[in-house]
């Protein structure tokens, strides 16, 4: 109650026609800075479920708007939680009148611009509004004989709380509808518990700091760090120092922090095929190192994937699956005033070959993460849909 109060108290209402437009189309942080030979416009998508559709959109009502700029230059600085991820911006017109939109990620020049504010808060800005999401968790295994499968059906109802600039508060509840595994996950329990934060550093180096309850019964706190290299290359880092965390209603079961796991890598776009490889050496749960490959094909409101890793077990050196994810409907929503309530982004599933629990395993630090959306490819992701 008490963000509500301030966000209610900070409301920061269209300065312009074009901040108007963008907020009626459910865009948030939004900022239209206007200097000579120059058009600046901040927007952070939460309307959109889907990169492509967040940034086709803002373009569209740019494009409609033209005769309201002072210059052709325009550029849209699209954020996260408040953090620049992307700049895109028009290069030329074509004879036909249309734009024609490039992107990259120089944006130093714009953010100089935005602290001339002196203070001037976004409008439409995300700080202490609420999110409700339901995620539907799929998990199966086959581990007896004396039936196919084991099944695993929950829908997980997710608190999300947009805070300062870059920080964000999840909790979560799981609610098992059909359970096959062990009695304490057939309980209602608490899920993740997190409290996050995103930097960006100088030379674009992104950081999120995690800390909180994660999945896979572990809880610590968890660096990630990306640098995209070129517009198709980035590398990224994972380090964190976990424990044993298994919360329930009743009580809490937990150890001393007991493991050390990490990650590092590289990605590339291969942008006529809508294709991220990527490549990582890691320290697992089961304190092994790891190598594994993936390749993840996207489309317009899914991906598929596949990867191979090695495994740290004599007898089974090589392991490897498939992955997906479906962007859940419905595809476009706002916010009634500070809450909202839809599903979750993704519906995601990985197969895993040999499903070893702690080999070559890492959990994740929040709902809507998974092998295909991340931390660690959002950025490229942003170059998928670039004319």
């Amino acid at each position: 109650m008490l963000f509500v109060f301030i966000g209610k108290s900070n409301i920061c209402f269209p300065q312009d026609r074009i901040e108007g437009v963008l907020r009626s189309e459910g865009f948030e942080n939004i900022r239209h800075i206007s200097k000579p030979g120059k058009d600046i416009i901040f927007i952070e998508n939460r309307s959109f479920k889907n990169e492509q559709e967040g940034l086709s959109n803002a373009r569209r009502v740019i494009e409609m708007a033209i005769g309201e700029f002072q210059s052709e230059n325009i550029e849209i600085i699209m954020l996260g939680e408040g953090i620049p991820i992307m700049r895109t911006y028009t290069s030329s017109f074509g004879n036909d009148g249309l734009i024609n939109w490039t992107n990259d990620f120089e944006f130093n020049e714009s953010m100089i611009e935005l602290k001339k504010l002196d203070g001037e808060m976004f409008v439409n800005q995300g700080f202490g509004k609420f999110d409700i999401k339901f995620y539907p968790i799929f998990r199966f295994k086959n581990s007896r004989l004396d039936v196919m499968y084991l099944l695993q059906l929950n829908i997980n109802p997710t608190l999300e709380v947009s805070l300062w600039r870059g920080a964000k508060a999840t909790a979560q509840i799981i609610f098992p509808l059909v359970n096959d595994y062990s009695i304490e996950e057939g309980k209602i329990r608490p899920g993740f518990l997190t409290l996050s934060q995103q930097f960006r550093l100088p030379g674009n180096l992104y950081t999120m700091i995690t800390v909180g309850n994660f999945n896979m019964f572990r809880g610590g706190v968890d660096l990630k760090m990306f640098r995209q290299i070129t517009k198709k290359i980035g590398a990224f880092a994972q380090l964190s120092y976990t424990a044993t965390s298994i919360p329930m209603f009743d009580q809490w079961i937990y150890s001393k922090f007991d493991k050390i796991t990490w990650k590092v890598g590289a990605n590339y776009l291969h942008k006529p095929s809508n294709i991220i490889l990527s490549a990582s050496l890691g320290q697992y749960l089961g304190n092994d190192l790891s190598l594994r490959g993936e390749i993840t094909r996207y489309f317009k409101n899914s991906s598929v994937g596949l990867y191979v890793q090695t495994m740290n077990i004599p007898d089974y050196p090589i392991n490897g699956g498939f992955f997906f994810a479906i962007s859940l409907p419905p595809y476009k929503h706002n916010r009634n005033k500070f809450v909202r309530v839809t599903s979750g982004d993704y519906f995601n599933l990985e197969y895993i070959a040999r499903p070893y629990t702690q080999y070559a395993r890492y959990f994740t630090t929040s709902p809507d993460e998974n092998s295909s959306y991340n931390f660690f490819n959002r950025k490229l992701i942003y170059q998928i849909y670039e004319n």
